[in-house]
């Protein structure tokens, strides 16, 4: 497994509206042009934050792909402190 291949896609997708697009209308050929391993995808695709930062991905990076989904800040740090929302 690669932290710099995740953090690259993270990256990606919390800096381009064109990548946010392309992941969400077919995150396995997004996730596709990137050197991750199955097991990688499905965190990614899933957004499996707390299992990304536990592979040691910036939490920065994480938390920036969770919010630009649309998802809440409060979840976000239930997950992060293992509470799970």
């Amino acid at each position: 497994m690669s932290r710099n291949s995740l953090e690259k896609v993270l990256y990606d997708l919390s800096t381009s509206g064109a990548n946010k697009k392309l992941f969400a209308a077919d995150p396995d050929k997004f996730l596709g042009r990137y050197q991750l391993d199955v097991e990688e995808k499905t965190l990614v695709r899933d957004y499996r934050v707390r299992d990304l930062a536990d592979r040691g991905v910036n939490t920065m990076l994480t938390w920036g792909f969770w919010l630009q989904a649309g998802k809440s800040n409060s979840d976000y740090m239930k997950i992060m402190k293992r509470e799970e929302a």
